[in-house]
């Protein structure tokens, strides 16, 4: 919200646009993604794996359909000629990979002399892959069944846990439920994201109306920054009183000396825009939940 604060996660690059290096090759890694129908191979930002955007910094270098994949990496016959083709193509000197298997981690390190990263945290990262494949890997025509995408990710547990969901048996997992979960996650990722701009709108709210602040929730701050500059735009879910409102409008001018006016309201339009979302997809989520439990005791 500082005039000098601007805060974007980048939008997910091409190959061409992010090409990796020597001297990228710690700080980027290679990811070896089995589809159905073949392997893709990815780069990601490692020092990005654990952080809640970080399928919006994978971006995909190859696809590669592969007819028996069984036969593309085994412990008898190493790593096919193509397999091998495409992960020497983009791989530089002492890069490391993320594999899907301890096989594959075991077999590459041994024939192909590249250092291979498996563990939980890897497995979230193919997890979420999977999940949105049809838009990381375009190419990909088959797509996993729901059974396929359990069990749950550790992430998924977290943002169901999150709204009250604790009960929620893997099994009745659905692409429905997935959706939804998926969609409350990128939700509070924005949040997170712009919390640090509003907390610090409200502590110039509190500096010159002189009233407290601390008590508010983000979407109460962002309706005010609208009260402030916008008052036809803003609704009454946040209870103002009048003379709360008059004073808000009142001191527009001394609020623009301190804060970003257009980047006040942009950031406050869309945490009003994802309250909203959310409650919408809060319901939805619930509804879901409430169907896969009815049929799954059906069964």
């Amino acid at each position: 919200m500082k005039r000098s604060r601007r805060c974007a996660v980048p939008p997910t690059a091409t190959a061409q646009q992010r090409p990796t290096t020597r001297r990228t090759a710690d700080k980027v890694m290679l990811l070896l993604f089995e589809t159905p129908s073949g392997f893709a191979l990815f780069n990601f930002f490692a020092t990005l794996i654990e952080q809640p955007n970080a399928l919006e910094v994978v971006w995909l270098r190859q696809f590669q359909t592969i007819e028996d994949s069984s036969s593309a990496i085994n412990q008898s016959t190493g790593v096919n000629g193509v397999l091998t083709e495409m992960i020497m193509k983009y791989h530089c000197p002492g890069q490391k990979m993320a594999v899907g298997e301890l096989g594959y981690k075991k077999i590459i390190e041994e024939r192909l002399k590249i250092a291979c990263v498996y563990d939980t945290t890897v497995m979230e990262l193919m997890w979420g892959i999977q999940i949105r494949m049809r838009q990381l890997v375009p190419r990909e025509k088959a797509y996993l069944h729901e059974s396929q995408l359990l069990p749950m990710s550790q992430g998924l547990q977290n943002v169901l846990s999150r709204y009250d969901f604790n009960y929620f048996n893997p099994d009745m997992l659905n692409e429905r439920i997935l959706i939804m979960a998926y969609a409350l996650f990128e939700c509070d990722s924005i949040e997170n994201e712009k919390s640090g701009d509003l907390h610090h709108a409200a502590s110039v709210i509190k500096d010159v109306f002189g009233i407290d602040t601390d008590a508010w929730d983000l979407l109460k701050v962002a309706t005010a920054v609208k009260r402030i500059w916008c008052p036809k735009e803003a609704s009454n879910s946040c209870e103002f009183s009048e003379h709360e409102v008059k004073r808000l409008v009142n001191d527009a001018d001394k609020y623009e000396v301190k804060l970003d006016k257009d980047a006040c309201l942009k950031v406050s339009r869309q945490m009003i825009t994802v309250f909203h979302f959310r409650n919408d997809k809060k319901i939805l989520l619930k509804k879901y939940i409430a169907q896969a439990l009815d049929a799954y005791e059906a069964e």
